[in-house]
């Protein structure tokens, strides 16, 4: 059944589901009101037959765990926070170099400059370290600088060198006075260490991904915008990614160590390569999940469900968090947007709604009221999609198709693909309802390559070396026909998400698209400018949770860590030991999903029990 985990006290605070009673208040208010599973058309199960048990989600931080699963299969961890790969490649390079003593480096210079500047040079080396007064400068061109700098990598070998500073042409050697300005020395050879882009590890805990990426761009002094990533991650988890930056150096991030700390952001194995990150660069991700109080079914009724996990999958719903936490969903808003009625888009968005924090819904009141968008305006706090339509308001008044195309596009799409997302759930939990999941139909889509693509553009040469996928492996639908059944299973079966470029399933499934979009009074067309972008996709019907491992953990304290972080190793912390006869069950279960595949989705295949936050947040250990 695998390893028996036991407790281990916590010392840290951070992750626990406890709060002060005033946020313990606001947060049960905001519960009874928060959608659940079948508004977001997710009310199907694979296995029917299961009995289901009781178990709490994220009851600490560090209950969730995800690891992200690179393009060629592994599993990112964060090993070590110091450059040792980089330093690695730095011993190798230097053993082949060809080293230049005192005497060769000072007539090389003195070749390429004059000896009054090689004698300068010659005493800031030998005396600079200990008197950072000295320098010794010279005008130069940009080919003789680079001449220089080779020249220097074969003089100094190690990173205890002075800084080489250029302006207006004039070369200026010295060393450097603390350790920011020395992150500003002469970039390192790329081509030699690996590539023009910094990768690295990073391990979060606690904050969503783009507040990270901002972080790391204010203390490093890095352009966020040059940040790649190959997606974005859950903010109430602990997470562990890849991250690149075009010509970035190590030092860079090393003196940023210390405040990202503060913020539960650590950085590590970093390493030089020749192709950045863009969003779609992953496999999947690897998660190790910690079920809290588990109770309702016996342990061979708990080990019959991982199997069927296991061998069976989950339907691969588009989870609860793809449709927000409010009363009023995000996929009715994209809804609205998508039927072309901006107008109850914009009331939907700017509405009252119960349960909502106390702020917001004195500014949503006062709106509703006033009508005045430059009084309401001033009273909705943050920076959120309401304020984007009522400065929208001020500027365009009742212009509500302006308002909508006002808002920041990620918010738009976010919108729109809550919509389709909802079409999704929907029309796979009727197919289940009426058909089942467990063989394909004629008229059901499978995915097959696409024709042979003439083009031979391999993925590196792609504009800027930013991505890593190759663009031009497609794939596209097929329609099953009668003599295709026995060639394909349920594994292989897509339904669309709908857009203006999807292909329907021609049966009864396509017809519930139809009768779905033409209730709700939509068509998916490129001629309008706001759904260009919706071109559409096609999902599996099925996901696995793929080498998935699972163990019971019994423990007495309910705030106790029962598994160990990325973090954790690194300081060499010990690993949670069982207690026998502890009060309370735990289960630990790690299994990697594809991308856009929902962790939580998985979970409630064999809880059978509703994943949204609202319901989570209302379970606590029994007494």
């Amino acid at each position: 059944m695998g390893n028996i985990f036991s407790r281990q006290q916590s010392e840290s605070t951070l992750g626990k589901r406890k709060a002060d009673s005033h946020e313990e208040e606001n947060d049960s208010k905001r519960a009874r009101y928060q959608p659940k599973e079948p508004d977001a058309g997710i009310t199907a199960y694979v296995n029917d037959s299961l009995p289901g048990f009781h178990g709490i989600i994220k009851y600490r931080i560090e209950d969730f765990v995800v690891h992200e699963v690179d393009l060629n299969g592994n599993v990112v961890t964060l090993k070590s926070l110091e450059p040792t790969i980089i330093n690695e490649k730095k011993r190798k390079i230097a053993e082949k170099t060809d080293v230049l003593d005192e005497t060769a480096f000072d007539a090389e210079v003195a070749k390429l400059f004059n000896e009054e500047f090689a004698t300068q040079l010659r005493k800031v080396l030998r005396e600079g370290s200990e008197d950072k007064s000295l320098s010794a400068s010279i005008e130069t061109s940009k080919d003789s600088r680079f001449q220089f700098y080779h020249l220097l990598d074969r003089h100094v070998l190690n990173d205890d060198r002075p800084l080489a500073l250029c302006k207006d042409g004039v070369l200026t050697i010295r060393w450097a006075i603390n350790e920011e300005e020395k992150a500003r020395d002469v970039p390192p050879n790329y081509k030699a260490l690996g590539g023009e882009y910094l990768q690295f590890n990073v391990f979060k805990l606690g904050i969503e991904s783009s507040k990270a990426i901002n972080l790391i761009g204010k203390y490093a002094n890095l352009k966020t915008s040059r940040i790649g990533t190959a997606g974005t991650k859950d903010a109430r988890a602990v997470t562990v990614q890849t991250m690149t930056s075009p010509k970035a150096r190590v030092q860079q991030l090393i003196l940023a160590e210390d405040k990202l700390k503060q913020h539960n952001i650590y950085i590590g194995d970093y390493d030089y390569v020749p192709n950045g990150l863009t969003l779609g660069d992953l496999k999947g991700n690897r998660f190790t999940i910690i079920l809290r109080d588990v109770s309702g079914a016996t342990e061979d009724q708990i080990i019959e469900s991982m199997e069927s996990l296991r061998e069976r999958g989950f339907i691969n719903y588009f989870g609860m968090q793809r449709f927000g936490t409010g009363t009023i969903m995000t996929h009715e808003v994209g809804r609205a947007i998508l039927k072309l009625d901006f107008e109850e888009a914009c009331d939907l968005i700017l509405k009252p709604r119960p349960g909502e924090r106390n702020d917001f819904a004195e500014a949503r009141e006062f709106w509703q009221n006033t009508k005045d968008p430059k009084a309401a305006v001033q009273k909705f706090p943050g920076r959120g999609p309401e304020k984007a339509l009522l400065s929208a308001y001020i500027k365009s008044p009742e212009n509500h198709k302006r308002a909508i195309q006002s808002l920041p596009r990620n918010m738009l799409s976010m919108y729109m693909h809550a919509y389709q997302s909802y079409v999704w759930n929907h029309v796979v939990s009727e197919r289940v309802k009426r058909f089942g999941c467990d063989k394909p139909l004629v008229g059901d889509l499978v995915l097959k390559p696409a024709a042979e693509n003439k083009s031979t553009t391999d993925p590196s040469t792609l504009s800027n070396n930013a991505g890593r996928r190759n663009q031009f492996e497609r794939k596209q639908p097929k329609v099953l026909t009668e003599e295709d059944l026995e060639f394909y299973t349920i594994e292989d079966v897509v339904y669309p998400v709908p857009g203006h470029r999807s292909q329907y399933p021609e049966n009864e499934i396509g017809k519930i698209y139809q009768e779905l979009l033409e209730k709700d009074g939509i068509k998916f067309t490129r001629a309008e400018n706001i759904m260009k972008d919706l071109g559409g996709d096609y999902r599996s019907l099925l996901a696995k949770a793929n080498d998935l491992t699972f163990s019971l953990i019994r423990y007495n304290d309910p705030e106790t860590s029962l598994c160990n972080t990325d973090i954790d190793r690194i300081n060499s912390k010990p690993e949670p030991q069982n207690i026998e006869d502890g009060k309370y069950l735990g289960l630990q279960m790690n299994f990697t999903l594809k991308t856009s595949q929902y962790a939580t989705m998985a979970l409630r295949e064999v809880l059978r029990d509703d994943t949204s936050s609202s319901n989570q947040k209302k379970l606590v250990h029994s007494t």
